[in-house]
């Protein structure tokens, strides 16, 4: 009966050399070899002792007795299998020793890293980027910014930031050289910090005329109740004048467009045009409210009233196109 390739490994104490177990390997063919009476060739023994395998080369040479043999191949297995056992000591000894230098090497990349960063951070010039690119998001500002325009464009948004009205000279450059930075929250920032400032001089000089212009303002900035509600608590005793009653009216009957109620709306336009015939702006308010409600002849009437009495013709003309474009 033929033996397994580990019995036959274990027959001559080489069991824990990889190749003596594995089948077809050289070592592996020279031992099924010698189980069969083969003779050991030259060629086998150099083999054998260029292995380090010179116990075994000897006793299939003749050269020590059997007990020889198991005495010396054994303590040649175990000094194989104990210096074995120091590289693998030694290899995993160099891997935790390349594995810490490693980290230690990730650790000062990852602090020369963050002392960058903060060096970085806190170079003035970073610091005033940073917070331009944050006006810039916080306000909509998401187009190219010519570098012409830029210092005065930055000098609106901090302006806004810092709760400031914007000067006049800067609503108009927002609405001519700068119309492509106006953002809808640019606008809504201008006219909430300018219906605060009317609300308070309304409140200093009790001036219906502030409050009228508040909600101009207020309108513009999705506050359109609060208007609604600061114009409805105009005492009647302060509006004597015509002019004042249309306007307050007109005002009024715009916010309520604003919120879709579209027939108290109407009632509040027809008021302040009979109060002020001559004046255009009931007309306009009383054309969209029209056209709003599909009575498109009657609407685009009221236009014509309009530029008859003064509104601008390329206003009218943008005005009935948006109305038309969210019907």
């Amino acid at each position: 009966m033929s033996l397994s390739p580990l019995d036959m490994a274990k027959r001559y104490w080489v069991d824990d050399v990889p190749s003596a177990t594995t089948s077809g390997s050289r070592l592996n063919n020279l031992l099924v070899s010698l189980g069969k009476g083969q003779p050991m060739t030259a060629t086998s023994r150099s083999f054998l002792v260029a292995r380090g395998l010179n116990t075994l080369a000897s006793f299939l040479a003749g050269e020590i007795s059997k007990e020889q043999f198991n005495q010396q191949a054994q303590a040649e297995r175990d000094g194989r299998i104990a210096l074995a056992q120091q590289a693998q000591l030694e290899l995993e000894a160099k891997k935790i020793a390349e594995q810490n230098a490693a980290e230690t090497r990730e650790a000062a990349m990852w602090a020369r890293i963050e002392a960058e960063r903060i060096q970085r951070e806190s170079d003035p010039k970073f610091i005033a980027r940073k917070k331009n690119q944050e006006l810039r998001l916080k306000y909509g500002v998401e187009v190219f910014v010519e570098e012409h325009h830029f210092k005065r464009l930055m000098s609106i948004l901090r302006k806004l930031d810092s709760k400031s009205r914007l000067p006049e000279i800067d609503t108009l450059w927002l609405k001519s050289e700068g119309r492509d930075y106006e953002t809808e929250e640019i606008r809504h920032a201008h006219h909430r910090f300018e219906a605060d400032f009317c609300i308070a001089e309304y409140k200093r000089t009790s001036d219906p005329w502030q409050a009228v212009n508040a909600s101009a303002h207020l309108r513009k900035c999705a506050a359109s109740n609060q208007a609604i509600e600061l114009l409805a608590a105009i005492p009647a005793v302060r509006q004597e004048q015509p002019k004042l009653k249309s306007a307050i009216r007109t005002t009024h009957g715009g916010a309520l467009r604003d919120l879709g109620h579209f027939t108290a709306a109407l009632t509040l336009g027809e008021e302040a045009h009979a109060l002020q015939p001559n004046n255009f702006r009931p007309c306009t308010l009383l054309g969209a409210l029209n056209i709003e409600l599909g009575k498109f002849e009657i609407g685009h009437e009221w236009y014509r009233l309009a530029e008859a009495r003064g509104a601008k013709s390329d206003n009218i003309e943008h005005e009935i196109r948006s109305l038309l474009g969210k019907l």
